[in-house]
């Protein structure tokens, strides 16, 4: 009988522990089995923080929901707190992570589940920056075959962009809005009269795949209008001193209609111009800019798709070749120190050919 009472205790005592430790009162399990309830602990949550439908968007889009939400800056942080407090307890297979300066993500295990990007406030514009210096035009009676070359990526590496700034040819620097540094290469380009563009990130086909993130400020297919249109003039008065933008990334978002034509609209407001970087064949940006009126000009070649100073090479005669046969051509490269290399040794003698290299604002129409 003693031995029987002994068992129960034992029994009893486990179960007790089971329920206490393991199975803690309110969690909820694997957090893929319960991604609805997940959401509805994340947006009654936001209510609870003061957001409300008006201020906050939300959609599902095959196992990942997407959240949009009008916020300022200091409450992100707040945010990310109360998310990891409310969800962790409930979902142990889930972890909340900061990405870049305006997004959280939300990961059951290794999958990625919920997203939620915050739009800050957009400061009232100032007045328009004066038309930029040291454009060149061409000369009358003289058959120009114009060059404008384009350095994409720069925000990260002021030394770099000072030694592209010094080389013996106009160079179109596009200018990463969000980037440590971009403010500082923006005004020195400037004060030295440089013609600078904002490469403005958006959204590329295979979207939120590995490698495939346009990073912050960056446009999105699933933005309304309203969205889009904040986000972009958030990005253009971080470098108010741009003559326009070019895109980064955005083979999905420049094939969409809808919102380039809101991206058109705003740089038209603005006295800005658009060139399409091309990054898909599909591209409306070009065909838009025209339609509505703004100036525009699409890019020819890729300079640098191999860092190699011979093979850059080899795209830069691609490029005079093309100029020669049309009277001017565009070409993109990026912050590589080959593609440093290759310019250096090239230009002399493309100079010699009598190629008259210039800023894009030239090539547009």
């Amino acid at each position: 009988m003693a031995v029987l009472v002994v068992l129960a205790f034992v029994g009893i005592s486990l179960g007790l522990f089971y329920y206490s430790r393991v199975r803690k009162p309110g969690v909820r399990g694997s957090c893929l089995q319960h991604r609805g309830e997940v959401t509805t602990t994340i947006l009654g949550l936001l209510f609870r923080e003061g957001f409300s439908r008006k201020t906050v968007n939300w959609k599902t889009r095959g196992s990942e929901t997407l959240l949009t939400l009008r916020a300022g800056r200091g409450e992100i942080p707040r945010i990310f707190r109360s998310l990891s407090r409310a969800l962790a307890h409930r979902y142990p297979d889930l972890t909340l992570r900061r990405f870049a300066s305006n997004t959280i993500r939300v990961y059951c295990g290794h999958r990625l589940t919920h997203q939620l990007f915050f739009i800050m406030p957009v400061r009232a514009p100032g007045p328009p920056p004066p038309p930029p210096a040291a454009v060149r035009h061409p000369v009358p009676g003289k058959k120009n075959i114009r060059v404008a070359i384009v350095i994409d990526d720069i925000g990260f590496d002021p030394e770099m962009a000072r030694e592209l700034m010094n080389l013996p040819v106009p160079v179109t620097l596009s200018i990463f809005p969000f980037a440590s540094h971009a403010r500082e290469i923006a005004r020195e380009a400037i004060k030295r009269h440089h013609v600078i563009l904002m490469h403005l990130p958006m959204e590329p086909d295979g979207y939120p795949g590995r490698g495939k993130d346009p990073g912050p400020g960056a446009l999105f297919v699933r933005m309304s209008p309203g969205e889009i249109r904040r986000q972009l003039i958030t990005d253009l008065n971080r470098i108010p001193e741009v003559c326009g933008i070019n895109n980064h990334m955005g083979s999905r978002f420049t094939c969409d209609s809808k919102g380039m034509r809101v991206v058109m609209k705003v740089l038209k407001e603005r006295g800005k111009i658009f060139l399409d970087s091309r990054t898909t064949a599909k591209s409306v940006g070009y065909a838009l800019a025209k339609e509505l009126g703004v100036p525009t000009a699409k890019r020819d070649v890729f300079m640098d798709n191999v860092r190699d100073v011979r093979k850059i090479r080899k795209q830069l005669d691609h490029l005079i070749a093309l100029a020669k046969k049309r009277g001017s051509a565009i070409g993109i490269g990026h912050p590589h120190r080959a593609t440093l290399l290759a310019l250096r040794k090239a230009l002399p003698h493309y100079q010699k050919e009598g190629i008259d290299f210039v800023y894009i604002t030239t090539l547009v129409r």
